[in-house]
């Protein structure tokens, strides 16, 4: 959580000089609405000058930087291409990613439909909608066509409106949700589904939300948003959270998720909004500011301090990346002439099985599962946070190049986990759900180095200015770990691991190893 009071540029979509369907509708996102904690300082960015503006801001000193950009390449506002521009600074922000904002409706659908249901595109009815954009931009209530003519009216009507693809799908009648997802530590959280509630005397061919039910029925409460706690409440914030891991966009911090759901309750996901209506003045229920009120812990107090916290540590880790990569040239040649964990690692092979499938937790250039392989036919699959570090790992058969708290529950079951030289970046509440996990998906047995860092290892580290590269002592955290029922420990030793060449300092660890008791 931000122990601070921060300075943070808030960049908006200006639309000064252009022309905009939202020009005349679109309030001011302000956080500072409700956000007490911090001083937000509001940059309105154009399109044409974005960079030079991007540039000066840059300049000012501010602590941090929120995206609020929205454009499309297609609009005349600033977005994708502003939000690259910000990126390529190399600066903290939060908000929507430039991959996350250039995704297109069809670009979700290829991505999601192998983990969620999404609307098929052969039966009538269908609906047609733009690939791109917001707000349900250019739809009306004829949308939804029942034939080929209908069908075939309404692409020549949208193709005169915009040069974006045009998404044909099966309309599902039933009931609309919305359901906002939030990241949290290493994961994503759905909070509260809502339904929309549609007037009694509207058609269910009609019940859908268009571009004029955006602008005025849901800001005259005419049409209503309302908490949904019915039986499918769990299975919506699980599809919701399904749909936003498919993305692979974590660090844009949040989504909103447009669900239909049948009448015999199919769920299908719509898209994954990247822009939710956040930091609004009252504008009705067309705002997702009441779901953040009334659902998430502390509201936007809470949500800006997640949001914050969350970003500053994706931050470090992008700079412990970077170091490990400039690390990968002669990683391996100081580990064997310079350490003695290689040689621990390789006595603990020769004393346990590793047959089978093996899980190596920042498996880094591959030293363990080098080791491993000289005496085991064992199929490797790694986890690691340095690209460069994990292409020199070519006899693993598979990498995952991400932080171990957030590959690790994607990852499936394995005969074996290893670790060494890795744990010690964890804090200690996402260490302690490493092990958890580690004991679920382990089969056999899980072997791991705790490293025991001294305390001037972590003072030369910020005397150099590499404070992102700090490590954690676990070794009573690991000491008091209870293990799981049907597990025992069967090596404890401690050992001398390595020696900082950038620190000078020594340091030792210990080696634990778990198995899992057998069933008789």
């Amino acid at each position: 959580m931000p122990r601070f009071r921060m300075k943070i540029c808030v960049f908006l979509s200006s639309y000064e000089g252009v022309e905009s369907e939202f020009k005349d509708m679109d309030a001011t996102q302000n956080p500072s609405r409700y956000v007490k904690s911090h001083d937000f300082h509001l940059r309105y960015i154009k399109k044409d000058t974005a960079e030079q503006q991007i540039d000066q801001a840059c300049q000012e000193g501010f602590d941090l930087y929120y995206n609020l950009l929205w454009g499309q390449r297609s609009d005349n506002v600033a977005g994708i291409d502003a939000v690259q521009y910000l990126e390529s600074k190399g600066l903290p922000f939060i908000g929507t990613s430039s991959k996350f904002l250039s995704l297109s409706k069809a670009d979700f659908k290829k991505a999601a439909s192998g983990f969620v249901q999404v609307p098929g595109e052969t039966q009538f009815p269908l609906i047609i909608k733009p690939s791109r954009g917001c707000a349900s931009l250019y739809m009306t209530e004829k949308s939804v066509c029942h034939n080929q003519d209908q069908l075939s009216e309404q692409i020549a009507l949208l193709r005169t409106k915009t040069s974006d693809d045009i998404i044909v799908e099966e309309f599902i009648v039933g009931k609309e949700f919305t359901v906002v997802v939030v990241e949290v530590d290493d994961d994503i959280i759905a909070l509260a589904p809502y339904v929309c509630e549609f007037p009694t005397d509207m058609e269910p061919m009609q019940q859908f939300i268009h571009f004029q039910h955006k602008m005025e029925s849901l800001r005259h409460g005419v049409i209503q948003f309302k908490r949904y706690d019915g039986e499918l409440l769990e299975e919506l914030q699980d599809t919701a959270c399904k749909a936003y891991r498919a993305l692979d966009v974590f660090g844009s911090g949040y989504a909103r998720v447009d669900i239909r759901v049948a009448a015999d309750n199919s769920i299908y996901v719509l898209e994954v909004n990247p822009m939710p209506c956040l930091f609004y003045a009252d504008i009705g229920d067309l705002s997702d500011d009441d779901i953040i009120s009334q659902c998430f812990p502390r509201g936007h107090e809470g949500l800006m301090d997640n949001l914050i916290a969350t970003k500053l540590r994706s931050h470090v880790e992008k700079k412990v990346q970077k170091n490990y990569d400039v690390m990968s040239v002669f990683y391996d040649d100081r580990a064997y002439s310079e350490a003695t964990f290689p040689h621990v690692i390789r006595k603990i092979v020769a004393q346990f099985p590793f047959q089978g499938t093996v899980l190596d937790l920042g498996s880094g250039t591959g030293i363990f599962g080098s080791l491993i392989q000289a005496s085991y036919d064992a199929t490797l699959t790694g986890i690691d946070l340095s690209p460069m570090m994990a292409a020199k790992a070519t006899h693993y058969k598979k990498l995952y190049i991400g932080t171990i708290q957030r590959m690790l529950p994607f990852v499936g079951c394995f005969d074996h986990v290893v670790s060494s030289g890795a744990l010690y970046f964890l804090d200690k509440d996402s260490l302690l759900r490493v092990m958890d996990r580690c004991f679920i998906i382990a089969q056999q047995s899980i072997t791991f180095g705790i490293e025991d860092i001294p305390d001037a290892y972590n003072n030369h580290l910020a005397e150099m200015g590499k404070g992102e590269m700090y490590s954690h002592n676990h070794t009573s955290i690991v000491d008091s770990y209870v293990v799981p029922e049907g597990w025992h420990l069967v090596y404890k030793e401690k050992h001398f691991l390595w020696f900082s060449p950038a620190t000078g300092d020594n340091v030792h660890g210990t080696f634990f190893r778990f198995e899992r008791l057998c069933e008789i």
